[in-house]
């Protein structure tokens, strides 16, 4: 755990969308309740079903949410780019994390304690109007993840992820421009609700189209237009 001081702390929080708008005197109150922890890469923050005694907002790094079943095997439900909240649903509903979560690169976590912000929205209507808008963005996320799970082929569940990453980085409209793959592959597939041989195949596809090419964790954009329309006007994996 560090300490960090207060006008430090307040400053970090209100890259959050989830504080950016609070008054300075309530962010600050905030911050008096909150601790903050280094991630190191691959250290898990939280386990599914552990207790929600805190909400987490990321302040650096990225962290992956996800399932996993009693093989092993995993479904990722959301990459966490910092600054972001995130498990506000646990926080104010059963009390317990409905995922895991883990880092994919070292980064800092602040801890925001539920029970001193549970109390605070008593006291402090905007932060209930915060916390109801970002649970409102949460649901958007999942019911795209829902979406693109049932209604959408691989390959467009693919060219999705690439066009976002390509957003990402700028480069959506450059023939020609390319970018290195922000995930490892098998977190890829499973954001793709695949399996890294099924993302191997649906790569190759895509390359023989002239949409792409792909080698190693660098993609070069061949055809940005196709890989629009491949990946569908609304289609953007977060």
């Amino acid at each position: 755990m560090r300490v960090v001081d207060t006008t430090t702390l307040t400053r970090a929080l209100r890259r959050a969308p989830l504080f950016e708008a609070l008054p300075e005197p309530v962010l600050a109150t905030i911050a008096s309740f909150t601790t903050v922890h280094r991630l190191t890469r691959g250290e898990t923050l939280f386990w599914e079903h552990d207790q929600a005694a805190f909400l987490p907002v990321l302040l650096s790094g990225r962290l992956k949410l996800f399932r996993a079943d009693a093989d092993g095997r995993e479904q990722v439900l959301h990459l966490v780019r910092a600054p972001a909240s995130f498990a506000e649903a646990a926080v104010f509903g059963p009390g317990v994390f409905p995922a895991t979560a883990q880092a994919l690169d070292a980064g800092t976590v602040a801890r925001v304690s539920a029970a001193d912000l549970v109390a605070l929205l008593h006291r402090r209507p905007e932060v209930a109007v915060a916390i109801l808008t970002s649970f409102s963005v949460w649901m958007r996320r999942l019911v795209d993840l829902i979406d693109g799970l049932a209604l959408r082929s691989v390959e467009e569940r693919v060219a999705a992820y690439l066009w976002s990453a390509c957003v990402r980085s700028g480069v959506a409209n450059l023939r020609g421009a390319s970018l290195r793959l922000e995930e490892p592959k098998h977190v890829v597939a499973s954001l793709c609700g695949t399996a890294p041989e099924v993302l191997s195949r649906t790569f190759r596809k895509i390359e023989k189209q002239g949409v792409v090419r792909v080698e190693g964790p660098v993609v070069t954009v061949l055809d940005p237009e196709a890989l629009a329309r491949l990946a569908g006007s609304e289609a953007l994996v977060s």
